[in-house]
C-alpha cells in the first residue's frame, strides 16, 4: 500500500459518505430557483471533493451516487443524470487528482510525484470540454440533426428570446431578430463551458486548500502565482477553437465549447501570473483589489483581457524569466 494513500477507516469512510451525499443535496437546492439556491448549488461538488480527496475516495463516489439515485426520485430522471454527469463525476476526477502519487518522469529519481496545478486545470479543462459536448451531442441525436434541434430550443425558451431580440433590436436594428435568437442559443454552450470550467476550478481549488488547512493534504501544495501554469498546447487550441466559432453551424458551436473552457483556463491562468509578477511590488495589495474589481465590472471583457494575458504568458513564459532575473548568482 502506497503511503502517500494510506486506507480509510469506517468514520473516514463515514465522512466521505456524507461528503458525497451532501453534494447531492446541494444541487437539489437549486430547483428552487433563488439566488442563495443557485449559489449554494455551484458549490455542490465542494463537500464530495472534500470527502474524496480528504477521508475516503470509495466512500465520497457512493455517496454521490446513491445522492444521484436519490435525486431521481424525488425529482425527475435527467436532474439525476446532469448532476452526476455534470457534477459528480468530474468532481470525483478531480478530487482523485489532488492526493495520488503518479510515477516519475525522471527515472533517476524514482519518487513519486504529485499532479501540478496546471495539470489540474488542463483536467478541469478536457472534463468541460466533454461534459459540454455530451450535453450538445445528446440535443443533436435526441432531434435527429442540428438544425431541428436549433428549432426546437429556440420554440421551447420563445419568451425568453423574443425579449432578448427586442433589447437589442435598438442597439443593432438591422439584424433579423431570428438571427439574434439563433445566435443566442448557438452561444449557450460556450457560456455553460465558461462557467463550468470555473466551478469546477474554484471547486478544486477550495477543497485542496481546505484538506491542506485540516491537516490531511499528504502532498505538499504549491503556490499559484508561481506555479498555475497550462501547457503550451493549450493556447494554440484555443486560437483554432475561436477560429472555427465563425465557421457556423454545428462546428461553430463546437469551436465555442473549445475556446471557452481553454480561454478561461488561459484567463484563470492569465490571473495567477499577474499574482506572481507582482510579488513584491509596492502598493501590491491595493493593485490586486483594484484589479479584482475591474474583473467584476469589466466582465466579460475583463475576462477576454486575462485570457489574453494568459497567451502571453504561455508564449514568453515571463514569470519564469522574472525568477532567472531574481536568482542570485553563485
Amino acid at each position: 500500500m502506497n503511503d502517500n494513500n494510506p486506507p480509510a477507516n469506517w468514520p473516514d469512510r463515514a465522512v466521505g459518505f456524507g461528503a458525497g451525499l451532501a453534494s447531492a443535496l446541494l444541487f437539489v437546492v437549486s430547483t428552487r430557483g433563488s439566488s442563495l439556491a443557485m449559489i449554494l448549488a455551484y458549490f455542490s461538488p465542494l463537500p464530495l471533493m472534500i470527502g474524496a480527496a480528504g477521508f475516503s475516495f470509495p466512500a465520497g463516489i457512493l455517496g454521490a451516487l446513491v445522492g444521484a439515485g436519490l435525486l431521481a426520485v424525488a425529482a425527475l430522471p435527467p436532474f439525476a443524470v446532469g448532476y452526476l454527469f455534470g457534477f459528480a463525476l468530474p468532481a470525483a476526477l478531480l478530487a482523485g487528482m489532488i492526493q495520488t502519487a503518479l510515477p516519475s518522469r525522471d527515472k533517476t529519481a524514482p519518487a513519486p510525484r504529485f499532479a501540478t496545478p496546471g495539470e489540474m486545470l488542463e483536467a478541469v479543462i478536457v472534463l468541460t470540454i466533454v461534459v459540454t459536448g455530451l450535453g450538445v451531442t445528446f440535443l443533436v441525436v435526441h432531434y435527429h440533426g442540428f438544425e431541428p434541434a436549433l428549432d426546437a430550443i429556440v420554440k421551447h425558451f420563445a419568451p425568453a428570446l423574443d425579449q432578448i431580440a427586442a433589447d437589442l433590436g435598438p442597439v443593432a436594428p438591422d439584424v433579423d431578430a431570428e438571427a439574434i435568437k439563433q445566435l443566442t442559443v448557438m452561444s449557450a454552450p460556450a457560456g455553460v463551458a465558461a462557467s463550468q470550467t470555473l466551478l469546477l476550478a474554484v471547486n478544486l481549488w477550495l477543497a485542496a486548500r481546505t484538506i491542506e488547512i485540516s491537516g490531511r493534504l499528504r502532498r505538499p501544495w504549491p503556490a499559484l502565482p508561481e506555479n498555475l501554469a497550462l501547457p503550451r498546447f493549450i493556447a494554440p487550441i484555443f486560437l483554432i477553437a475561436a477560429g472555427v466559432t465563425f465557421s457556423g453551424g454545428l462546428p461553430a458551436v463546437v469551436g465555442g465549447i473549445v475556446a471557452a473552457a481553454s480561454g478561461f483556463g488561459l484567463a484563470l491562468q492569465g490571473l495567477a501570473a499577474l499574482h506572481g509578477l507582482s510579488r513584491n511590488a509596492g502598493f501590491r495589495g491595493a493593485w490586486l483589489a483594484a484589479l479584482y474589481a475591474a474583473v467584476i465590472v469589466l466582465e466579460p471583457w475583463s475576462i477576454i483581457i486575462l485570457a489574453l494575458f494568459g497567451l502571453v504568458e504561455s508564449v514568453f513564459s515571463l514569470r519564469a524569466r522574472k525568477a532567472r532575473r531574481n536568482k542570485p548568482e553563485n
